[in-house]
């Protein structure tokens, strides 16, 4: 027996998948009018994150995570470490990317709003390619298992329980919560901007201070907001991230300045 579709969750995956395309596009058009950010920087952005997370963490998490799948499931302490090193390791990988992008491909462009071109490139492609992927192909789920009748199917009894496991989820899933990842990801453009200001300063105030900070403010709000995720659910998750995202905000404003005459 197939179950009813939910044309409320359906329409907000669709929202949502728009949404996390478009919305890095506009505000590269935005930034470029109100600043005049180079598409170099943009570009640049949109390597760093290819090399950091694409093509070298990505996989590797993954991997990782599947030959750890069984002592993962078994032991809690195990999974805490887990979360550690997924947010360390973000860190330190696109940081890092950042750092080495400034000091080569953008040596010629280390001015405030060439950090600014730098994080909508990176949080951008994240938004475009690897979230609004991933809405995609959870919407493709959604219609999938909704249509799907697990009593007329020959599978093993193992896998006919993850089909009706996977209904379950699609059951209980709320149709806006589609709509809470889109709004994340603003905010998680937003940081990607202010993490660049940050790293920026490493070459602009002349301590590597300013990077490690980067990496660990990265590494604070990926691990914190897991953590709130998986103790009080999505929304709570998402209210961290925002108080994040604000105070990246409000730092990357702050530094817009430049240092003072003499302090670097």
């Amino acid at each position: 027996m197939t179950a009813p579709l939910d044309s409320r969750l359906i329409a907000s995956f669709g929202v949502a998948i728009v949404f996390d395309v478009l919305m890095p596009v506009l505000l590269v058009l935005a930034a470029r009018r109100r600043w005049g950010i180079a598409w170099k920087a943009v570009g640049v952005g949109v390597l760093t994150f290819t090399f950091s997370q694409l093509l070298t963490r990505v996989p590797a998490v993954w991997g990782v995570q599947y030959l750890l799948r069984d002592a993962l499931k078994a032991s809690e302490s195990l999974r805490l470490l887990w979360l550690v090193v997924l947010s360390l390791s973000a860190g330190l990988f696109e940081e890092t990317a950042r750092l080495v992008a400034f000091k080569y491909p953008l040596r010629e462009l280390r001015r405030w709003k060439d950090a600014v071109g730098l994080g909508l490139g990176h949080g951008g492609l994240e938004s475009a390619v690897l979230v609004g992927g991933l809405a995609a192909l959870g919407l493709v789920n959604v219609v999938v298992l909704s249509r799907m009748d697990p009593s007329a199917l020959s599978l093993p009894a193992e896998q006919l329980e993850q089909i009706r496991a996977a209904q379950a989820h699609v059951a209980a899933m709320r149709w806006w919560e589609p709509l809470l990842g889109a709004y994340e990801r603003l905010g998680a453009v937003v940081m990607h901007v202010g993490f660049s200001v940050l790293v920026l300063q490493r070459f602009v105030r002349g301590h590597v201070g300013w990077y490690w900070g980067a990496v660990g403010l990265h590494t604070a709000s990926n691990l914190v907001a897991a953590w709130v995720m998986q103790s009080w659910g999505a929304v709570a998750a998402e209210g961290v991230m925002t108080v994040f995202a604000l105070a990246t905000l409000g730092l990357a404003l702050r530094l817009r300045e430049g240092p003072a005459p003499g302090s670097a």
